[in-house]
């Protein structure tokens, strides 16, 4: 029953508060399919371990190896996302955001790619993770908590310094976002997270970014959805660091 209550709470805290769904602007958008369809690579929906097995299987069946993987997803739990950034990685690929990349799509999955490929309305959503402070867990499970969160952080500490990325790209934004932007997202008055600048993204070491409409602006081609999400500016003195966070 522990185990049972500590996922429910990571689904709720890492994947994000349900307003994230709103990113969406339909529900043809927000269906799931996993797996290869005309030659691509694709992952559409929530990051899990059962989805993870589809892609990783049809990948080493597949005889033509897509080198892209397609994603559009709002995210899933710390360690599922952590193992679909590893594969990324592990096989070279590229990533292209179809639609929305949030929670751990953007921690972990766009920065393994090898080129990261945004088109002009793709969204980009952080708002925490591992190493984020702010967790509420009750008395009950909190020891059990601690074990998991204390595995998860190491992993994500060493998952960022193999692929060069600091480690601060995913709660940067929360020293950012006050109280008042967390408390009207959780009632879809306001942001439910954020993003961060093409030039940003680069000073944290995600590096490759290519435009695939020769611009990224999605606040433009989706202005309904542009008050779900928070643009962060990095100080000038920002200085890259890897391991930043280190247990």
């Amino acid at each position: 029953m522990k185990h049972l209550v500590l996922v429910l709470v990571f689904s709720f805290l890492v994947v994000g508060c349900t307003s994230l769904k709103d990113v969406s602007e339909s529900s043809h958008n927000s269906e799931s399919f996993v797996g290869i369809e005309d030659g691509n690579l694709i992952y559409q929906g929530e990051i899990t371990e059962a989805s993870n097995d589809v892609i990783f299987s049809s990948y080493r069946a597949a005889e033509f190896k897509p080198n892209r993987l397609l994603i559009s997803s709002q995210g899933g739990e710390i360690g599922a996302g952590m193992n679909l950034g590893q594969w990324v990685r592990d096989n070279n690929l590229d990533v292209e955001v179809i639609r929305v990349c949030a929670s751990s799509c953007a921690n972990y999955v766009l920065p393994a790619a090898n080129t990261k490929y945004l088109r002009k309305d793709s969204i980009l959503i952080w708002h925490g993770s591992a190493w984020q402070s702010n967790w509420h867990v009750d008395h009950e499970h909190r020891e059990t908590f601690n074990t998991h969160i204390t595995l998860m952080r190491q992993k994500e500490t060493d998952f960022y310094a193999d692929i060069a990325v600091d480690n601060l790209l995913t709660t940067y934004g929360q020293s950012k976002f006050n109280f008042l932007d967390f408390t009207l997202g959780l009632f879809g008055k306001g942001a439910v997270g954020y993003d961060y600048s093409k030039a940003d993204m680069e000073k944290f070491g995600l590096v490759n970014i290519v435009l695939l409409d020769g611009e990224w602006d999605w606040r433009k081609y989706r202005p309904d959805r542009a008050s779900l999400v928070k643009r962060i500016k990095v100080d000038d003195d920002f200085e890259f660091e890897l391991r930043r966070f280190e247990i």
